[in-house]
């Protein structure tokens, strides 16, 4: 499990709303015509998702301890449509080496400040645990990004343990990253691709307070449906590559 954990983290990368999310204090949603101004000025490659108030954690019999179900405001942010892929990391390291025919494929093996450095780089930074929560599940608390129930066409994680269901692939054959752009049925209703399953991505939060310690989400190929619930948790070494 920790080789998994340690071999497929990678960052998603948010951008501050030019003044939606530097005032945290702010409590109520924007108005109609600042939710239509900040939606406008999404940048290229990233999706709006609008200030308000979001249900967050679980209530599910099966669910994690750590996740409790809450409601939290989270004022108006961009975050990248698509995970980090190889390509855009080597523009940020030119001696980076792609594996042939891997361009597209999310960029793996990054340590944490490495993810902030390119975070620095890019001009944006990471995404909090409860921005990258609202922007896989929306505001109705579902469990996947698509809805409330698992369908393994939708994105890259193996299914629970049991027969597989159709169209899926067999238990015991092994899952592979996919293109960043894979699953567009999978879309989060923001329209964040591949935010359950293909690989972990890091967001800022520590876990539980402790330094060196870091919260990973989304699950990763090769992981069982659970991993890629919304609400779901990994942890990970900040100093981990």
């Amino acid at each position: 499990m920790r080789l998994m954990a340690r071999s497929l983290p990678l960052l998603a990368l948010a951008l501050m709303a030019a003044s939606a999310t530097r005032a945290a204090v702010r409590q109520a949603p924007p108005s109609p015509a600042r939710l239509r101004a900040e939606s406008a000025a999404t940048p290229p490659g990233f999706v709006y998702v609008p200030g308000g108030p979001c249900r967050l954690g679980t209530a599910d019999a099966d669910g994690e301890e750590d996740a409790p179900a809450r409601t939290v405001f989270v004022p108006s942010f961009y975050i990248g449509r698509c995970e980090v892929t190889h390509a855009e990391w080597k523009r940020f390291r030119p001696d980076h080496r792609i594996p042939p025919g891997a361009a597209r494929l999310p960029v793996t093996n990054v340590s944490f400040e490495d993810t902030l450095a390119y975070c620095r780089f890019a001009g944006g930074r990471l995404p909090t645990e409860a921005e990258w929560e609202k922007a896989a599940r929306g505001t109705d608390g579902r469990r996947y990004p698509w809805g409330d129930r698992f369908d393994p066409r939708r994105s890259n994680l193996r299914p629970a343990e049991g027969p597989a269901a159709p169209g899926c692939l067999a238990p015991h054959r092994r899952r592979r990253l996919e293109p960043v752009d894979a699953y567009p049925a999978g879309a989060s209703p923001c329209g964040a691709l591949n935010m359950a399953g293909n690989a972990w991505e890091w967001v800022s939060d520590l876990y539980e307070g402790n330094p060196s310690q870091r919260v990973i989400r989304g699950g990763a190929a090769g992981y069982r449906e659970r991993s890629g619930r919304t609400y779901s948790r990994g942890v990970e070494g900040a100093g981990v590559t």
